[in-house]
């Protein structure tokens, strides 16, 4: 059932971030605080170690790349935590133009279809 709720969650956010990637933009730019840093990396957890249970519990290729996912989006989250690598990947970040927030908003869409996909 969390899976379920996890996979409609990133499939409607990717769907607003694809309607409005400046949203996504501003987004990033409140996440530099320090303090936000922080419940961001526990917001990740919460989300990613799922991933990782459903990944390991069900068998099949969909179920590894959830897995998969599940162990970046941690490591991502370890590196939200650090204040310089967390600087240079906003920083890149706010450079991109809007078609690559779209980008990402459909990858997070999709992420969202494989989490829905596992039964």
């Amino acid at each position: 059932m969390f899976l379920r709720i996890l996979g409609w969650f990133w499939v409607i956010t990717g769907i607003l971030f694809l309607l409005k990637p400046n949203f996504l933009r501003r987004r990033i730019q409140k996440k530099s605080i320090k303090v936000v840093r922080r419940y961001l990396f526990l917001i990740i957890l919460f989300f990613a170690i799922p991933l990782i249970g459903a990944g390991a519990r069900y068998e099949g290729l969909l179920a590894k790349i959830i897995l998969v996912i599940g162990i970046v989006v941690i490591i991502k989250g370890f590196f939200m935590l650090k204040a310089k690598a967390a600087g240079k990947i906003m920083d890149f970040l706010l450079k991109q133009p809007v078609i690559a927030f779209r980008v990402w908003a459909l990858c997070q869409i999709g992420i969202g279809v494989l989490i829905l996909m596992i039964k």
